[in-house]
């Protein structure tokens, strides 16, 4: 790796672990170059804005799930179908494994004027997991499990839907509902997503797991307590 490289690394990872800590509104470029010892110039060398820096990260982290997805293909035995469900599983943006980033994107991406965000991770994601997917539906084409005519478009429907599933879950979690009624409202639209995509391939009802109920519950879980908290500390530190 290059110096450079090294060095807009460093820089990435210090601005994320500030807008977990203070939030992106409240985290400033000179808070980003105090904590990494950083000039002016030496930081607009790499990024031109702070949204600049969000958006590398937001990135960054879209290409990560493609790689990830790619070593769950590799290793799992079986069927197309459990090496879809795998891809699926380790793509996914909404991880119970990293609320702290599943809370930024929450804060930025997801509000309205976030559209420009969502959609540059998605097509990040689009990009390098079109043609992985297209091999796993022409395995599962050739040895009976799916039956589709055109794999390539079939492959970039399944992660459109994927991604439009991603969506409407963090929606939810973004809006002021209780854990009940996210868990409510997940279970509902999780199971109308898997069923699209198994008519779409023609696959077993029930064989598509897309996401598992139980881990969305508890990054819902997490986010909302976790906004709860905030709001108490936040009237505590106002009295």
């Amino acid at each position: 790796m290059k110096k450079g490289d090294a060095r807009r690394g460093e820089l990435l990872a210090a601005a994320e672990r500030l807008f977990y800590t203070k939030g992106y509104e409240g985290t400033s470029v000179q808070d980003i170059l105090d904590e990494m010892h950083f000039s002016k110039g030496g930081f607009y060398h790499y990024f031109d804005s702070k949204l600049a820096v969000l958006e590398a990260i937001c990135e960054q982290r879209a290409q990560e799930c493609c790689e990830q997805a790619r070593a769950a293909i590799l290793q799992a035995q079986g069927s197309a179908v459990d090496k879809l469900n795998a891809a699926f599983h380790a793509s996914a943006l909404l991880s119970n494994g990293n609320p702290g980033f599943v809370a930024l994107l929450l804060q930025v991406a997801y509000r309205e004027d976030g559209a420009l965000m969502r959609e540059k991770m998605k097509t990040c994601q689009l990009t390098c997991m079109q043609q992985m997917i297209e091999e796993v539906l022409a395995e599962g084409v050739a040895g009976g499990e799916f039956f589709v005519e055109d794999v390539p478009t079939s492959a970039g429907l399944l992660l459109r839907l994927h991604m439009q599933f991603t969506d409407e879950m963090a929606f939810l979690l973004a809006r002021e509902d209780g854990e009940e009624r996210f868990t409510e409202a997940m279970v509902k639209k999780l199971n109308a997503y898997r069923t699209a995509i198994e008519r779409v391939l023609v696959a077993p009802f029930g064989s598509i797991v897309l996401f598992e109920a139980k881990e969305l519950q508890l990054l819902g879980q997490s986010i909302l307590r976790g906004r709860v908290r905030q709001r108490a500390d936040a009237m505590l530190g106002n009295g």
